[in-house]
């Protein structure tokens, strides 16, 4: 009898076990973003990312290093929101919360004037994460190109969230315009 209730119970905990592997991992793993980036306030440094990151994105220290013949600057940031998986546009069961990068950006400038962008592009490692990002590793890279509309952004990356430390999250993201440097 015992070995009967042994025999059914062994696949069954086992049909349970694999399917805690199946779910707990859902958010962990590495996942390829990209999108755009469209500015929401210049002057605060606040942008909206659209794509595999939806959320707010804002520059929290900014430090100019040369002008000539490259503009190069460095600072940090920090992106608020949710790494849209299925890309439809909705945080909904997505992993969400916040990451921090550092950043490295250059540019070239036609003139003094800050309207006469030739390129610029950016580096921006990702140095921790809160809630669904916690212990996330990644970079997210940035390009600038100047249309008659003005400067687009386009950003690629990806991140690897932990697994087991992820969280389903029901709330949406929250908001940001388009360039990874600052308003000169």
């Amino acid at each position: 009898m015992l070995r009967n209730k042994l025999a059914l119970g062994v696949p069954i905990l086992a049909v349970c076990a694999a399917a805690l592997v199946l779910v707990a991992p859902a958010t962990a793993g590495t996942y390829r973003v990209v999108g755009k980036q469209t500015v929401v306030d210049p002057e605060a440094g606040t942008y909206r990312m659209h794509g595999g990151l939806s959320g707010s994105w804002a520059i929290t220290s900014f430090e100019e290093l040369a002008t000539s013949p490259l503009y190069h600057a460095t600072g940090t940031e920090r992106f608020r929101g949710c790494l849209d998986r299925r890309r439809d546009r909705s945080c909904k069961g997505d992993p969400s919360g916040t990451l921090s990068f550092t950043f490295e950006y250059w540019a070239l400038f036609a003139s003094a004037d800050p309207e006469s962008l030739v390129w610029g592009a950016c580096w921006h490692p990702v140095v921790s994460g809160t809630g669904d990002f916690a212990g996330a590793q990644g970079v997210v890279q940035m390009v600038d190109t100047p249309t008659r509309q003005g400067v687009k952004t386009a950003y690629i990356g990806s991140l690897t969230l932990k697994a087991g430390g992820a969280r389903r999250s029901r709330r949406g993201a929250a908001s940001a315009r388009s360039t990874c440097g600052p308003a000169r």
